[in-house]
């Protein structure tokens, strides 16, 4: 029975499948008529069901998760997680077993709380293991030996997807946090740069058109300085906002940095979805004192540019021209630079 548990705590994979063999494992090995191992959902005080044996196929999605209770007479399960120690009961009529009518009749129920334990001494309930019996052993020390050699290796199991889990999400995280800005929530200059680069590729070698519009917020510096870096900063976020109302799927915006965001659009919308912009932005600070506007410089490629350097260069200097228009202007490149 050892031998079999070791090979699939060993061989990986999917935990579900890892949790039924331990069940099944368990179940065999305690004399029991069915097993169900459940992970604890410490936040939320639930055993949800992780994996079954002895209830037929696909059992583990038609069981309800397990509420861990204040601990009273019909709460064995409660009690078991929160003093950590393995029972059976005798099933009465008004308790809960969380089994399925295809379990049968079951008289007794034996809980193993699944408990990991840290170098430091520090333990960790990471589930249980419930296993059903049509009769009650009449020596119960054997059956929760069984089931509580099993359940050490099912809870290190446990223990171990987690902590898989807490790597992947960590790593996610920090891929985020490299790819946008912490402030607005859009994609920062480095992750617009290189869609620029992908997207100028993609364009060149299908020969269509692409924009991309510069957003600078005019009197940004005036608003810090007269109502503080708190205002400031929700006026970008505002701006971003309307931005992310404005656009297509196909769009990429982005804050590159200061008071500035692009938008890269494939084809030739540059200049209307820049004045969808603009109407959102108003909208959303109509009544914001003092006022805040948009001005815009868009430029297309390849007219204006052949690589990312030039295009961002053409559209900055369209940016440049808008802002000496006056509040709120928007400028094309190849006008800018026309005679």
């Amino acid at each position: 029975m050892l031998e079999a548990c070791g090979r699939l705590v060993a061989r990986g994979g999917d935990l579900g499948r890892r949790l039924d063999g331990l069940a099944e494992q368990a179940t065999r090995a305690a004399g029991a008529a069915t097993g169900v191992i459940y992970l604890l959902d410490g936040d939320a005080a639930v055993l949800l069901p992780g994996g079954a044996w002895g209830l037929g196929p696909g059992a583990v999605d038609s069981l309800e998760p397990l509420a861990v209770g204040a601990g009273g007479d019909e709460d064995a399960v409660g009690r078991a997680v929160r003093a950590r120690r393995a029972a059976i009961v005798r099933v009465t009529p008004t308790m809960t077993t969380g089994l399925p009518e295809t379990a049968g009749r079951i008289e007794a129920l034996a809980h193993v709380p699944l408990v990991t334990e840290a170098a430091d001494g520090t333990q960790q309930v990471e589930g249980l293991l419930t296993a059903g019996f049509t009769t009650g052993p009449k020596a119960p020390a054997g059956p929760l030996a069984a089931l509580g050699a099993v359940g050490d290796l099912a809870a290190a199991v446990i223990r171990q997807a987690r902590l898989e889990q807490a790597l992947v999400e960590r790593s996610d995280w920090f891929e985020r946090l490299a790819s946008t800005d912490a402030l607005t929530g859009l994609a920062n200059r480095r992750t617009f740069e290189r869609m620029l680069e992908l997207e100028l590729v993609r364009a060149g070698r299908q020969g269509t058109p692409v924009s991309l519009a510069i957003f600078d917020i005019d009197g940004l510096a005036l608003i810090d300085h007269e109502r503080g870096a708190d205002v400031a900063d929700d006026v970008l976020r505002q701006v971003a906002g309307a931005l992310a109302e404005s656009v297509r799927l196909v769009d990429t915006i982005a804050r590159l940095g200061g008071d500035e965001f692009a938008l890269l659009a494939p084809g030739t919308a540059g200049v209307l979805v820049a004045r969808r912009v603009l109407t959102s932005a108003a909208r959303a600070m109509a009544d914001h004192e003092p006022p805040v506007s948009l001005s815009v410089g868009v430029a297309r490629f390849p007219v204006d540019g052949a690589t990312g350097t030039e295009l961002l260069g053409a559209a900055t200097d369209a940016l440049a021209t808008a802002k000496a228009e006056g509040r709120g202007s928007i400028v094309e490149a190849a006008t800018a630079s026309s005679p």
